[in-house]
């Protein structure tokens, strides 16, 4: 935990250095001209990315894995820009935000994240927002992208339990983003599929690296 404390110190004063400033929920205000809209051709995982067929231009790298492999990539986030570079970009860093942590580190594992995307971003690295919050008081965590972003969403995990507390997240963030589409990458569970529907939003689902190892399929 030190460890991502230093890190967190030294993203937020280059972030400052460089002209981020953080809104009043105290999240870094991304800039427009950081993020995708268009979708990918594929959504594969860092250690992963050998596996995909498609072009690097048009395939985009998630973090849709444990935390540890994620604190990693945050640790060698200079050595990892000139990979980001030969492919479209990513998807914001996933660190876990899990509901039922204490509320200070849900807060400082989405500030973590987003502060890292917006580093990579001042690199040249373009990225897709991560939908992913924690308990309600963190749904302002999205206040830092602007409206009507393309947003990426992880559906690893989301298939055992609180489905019914899920749906109300869901509904919530879409209407507090009022996003232009969105992208799924896992399985999309008919509950959230018939949400999505219902508020006419626009989306795609990319299976997961396992599910299409399993399934036989060529990765791309």
């Amino acid at each position: 935990m030190q460890n991502l404390i230093k890190i967190a110190n030294y993203l937020y004063d280059y972030l400052k250095k460089n002209g981020i400033s953080f809104n009043s929920f105290g999240y870094p205000v991304v800039p427009e001209y950081m993020l995708l809209n268009e979708y990918p051709d594929d959504v594969i995982t860092f250690y992963n990315r050998h596996y995909s067929s498609c072009e690097k231009s048009k395939t985009v790298i998630c973090s849709y894995t444990n935390d540890k492999n994620i604190y990693t990539r945050l640790s060698s986030l200079d050595h990892d820009i000139e990979i980001y570079k030969e492919y479209m970009g990513i998807c914001g860093f996933d660190l876990s935000p899990r509901i039922t942590w204490d509320i200070n580190l849900q807060r400082f594992n989405i500030l973590l994240s987003q502060m890292a995307n917006i580093y990579l971003g001042l690199h040249g690295i373009r990225f897709f927002p991560n939908f992913r919050t924690g308990t309600w008081n963190t749904i302002n965590s999205l206040s830092a992208y602007p409206l009507h972003c393309t947003f990426s969403i992880g559906a690893l995990g989301c298939s055992h339990g609180y489905v019914e507390l899920n749906k109300s997240f869901l509904k919530e963030k879409l209407t507090y983003t009022l996003p232009s589409k969105v992208f799924i990458y896992g399985k999309l569970r008919p509950e959230y599929e018939e949400i999505l529907n219902e508020m006419d939003i626009i989306y795609r689902v990319y299976p997961d690296f396992q599910r299409k190892s399993r399934s036989g399929k060529k990765v791309a």
